[in-house]
């Protein structure tokens, strides 16, 4: 579910994605493919419900937390890891989605022994930043990074497990 604002000006430029015979005469009908998702559109009310409830600093003090546990670990092994962005826990200079390759190995080899041999997903690549990638960073956009997303429904002891899974991948 999206919104998006444009201009009469802008609109004039684009074309529909729509149906052929539908009018182009609003937003709605230039961008619309067909109705929305009627699941989606019902779960509007709980969603904003959920969000005003949420409490966002006791939310981020809990992913700091989290992203240290990972962050630590990697910064103890200079030899194998190169953490890709900052590489403090601090919540007021990162989110906790971490990015990083390890030494001689491919993202993607990484990534699969993990999922092999447990229950913790991650993912490799470049997540639809090929240039940033490939042209910053100096990786292959193929192969790109090894990426863990951690949320506030983690726990330190999953984290803990992911670490254990991790070591245990690059000490083999």
């Amino acid at each position: 579910m999206a919104s998006m604002y444009a201009s009469k000006a802008a609109q004039k430029h684009l074309s529909t994605l729509g149906h052929f015979f539908k009018p182009t005469n609003t937003l709605e009908y230039l961008l619309g493919l067909a109705a929305a998702n009627y699941e989606l559109t019902a779960s509007i009310p709980a969603v904003v419900q959920y969000l005003e409830s949420v409490p966002w600093d006791e939310i981020s003090k809990h992913e700091e937390k989290l992203q240290a546990i990972l962050l630590d670990y990697l910064k103890s092994k200079p030899e194998v890891f190169k953490i890709w962005g900052e590489p403090s826990a601090d919540r007021a200079k990162r989110v906790p989605v971490i990015s990083f390759t390890v030494k001689g190995r491919s993202s993607k080899e990484v990534v699969d022994q993990i999922e092999v041999n447990s229950d913790y997903g991650c993912r490799w690549g470049a997540m639809y930043s090929n240039r940033l990638v490939e042209d910053i960073m100096g990786l292959d956009p193929i192969d790109g990074v090894c990426r863990v997303s951690l949320v506030h429904y983690n726990t330190e002891e999953e984290v803990r497990g992911y670490v254990k899974v991790l070591d245990e991948i690059v000490s083999s």
